[in-house]
């Protein structure tokens, strides 16, 4: 594969996985107008794990903490809540996977989610009470932002706008919908890199070893960037600027 096409790929995958804009939506644009083959499974693979190595690397210290403070039993409990959230998706995935693959995954699926997410993310912003903090999160908000995340199995639905809106009209603050969304991708995220891993078993082996350590490290850089400027961006500007974003990004879908 080209470097320009690892390159290019690479960086779109780092900087929209965080953002709630879709990276699907932006990969398979980019592909389209550059007239490019598919990347296939394996690079998709090593570009997530990329995004995955970023957001733990950034909240690292977040994370230790969370880890040394975890009690399922206790109330309040954010990494208990991290899990109870990841659940929903986790068993959504499984069972509906194959019905994904076969029958979503197409550039109208993918315009009508871009669409409908971006009109639902200015409304979360406006109508969102903005007053919850991450110490007030409960197991019942937990499960309620990981039924929300199930949305993302939706191509162009994007797993941070899906996971933020549902922060958002559970009254949290813009910035606390972001960071729970960040670090909910910890846990999803590993979900998904091991499950695709396991899909490509023995193609591992017949593919070149530099193009992926190459992928990864574009997108965790990428990445990176893109988590600390988003945190700050967010407090000034808020979420109304990405679902305005959304809704040209679907107009631009349906022309091209």
């Amino acid at each position: 594969m080209e470097l320009l096409q690892l390159t290019i790929l690479s960086l779109v995958q780092g900087l929209t996985e965080f953002l709630p804009i879709s990276s699907s939506a932006h990969l398979i644009l980019v592909s389209s107008f550059m007239h490019w083959p598919d990347q296939g499974l394996t690079i998709d693979i090593f570009a997530h794990f990329g995004t995955l190595l970023a957001v733990i690397f950034y909240f690292r210290d977040d994370l230790i903490e969370i880890i040394k403070n975890f009690n399922f039993f206790e109330k309040n409990n954010l990494g208990a809540n991290l899990c109870l959230a990841t659940v929903p998706i986790a068993i959504a995935g499984f069972i509906f996977k194959d019905f994904i693959e076969i029958n979503l995954r197409s550039e109208e699926v993918i315009f009508w989610s871009t669409l409908i997410f971006g009109i639902v993310l200015i409304f979360s912003d406006k109508f969102s009470s903005n007053q919850k903090d991450l110490s007030q999160i409960s197991l019942r908000d937990s499960l309620l932002i990981g039924f929300f995340q199930i949305f993302a199995l939706m191509p162009g639905s994007s797993r941070s706008a899906v996971t933020m809106i549902g922060a958002l009209f559970l009254g949290y603050t813009k910035s606390n919908a972001a960071k729970f969304s960040f670090l909910l991708a910890v846990p999803t995220l590993s979900i998904v890199f091991f499950g695709e891993l396991v899909s490509i078993n023995q193609e591992i082996f017949k593919i070149n070893y530099s193009e992926l350590i190459y992928v990864a490290s574009v997108s965790f850089l990428s990445a990176i960037c893109c988590i600390h400027f988003f945190l700050k961006l967010i407090e000034k500007v808020g979420f109304v600027p990405f679902g305005i974003y959304r809704i040209f990004l679907a107009g631009f879908i349906l022309v091209f």
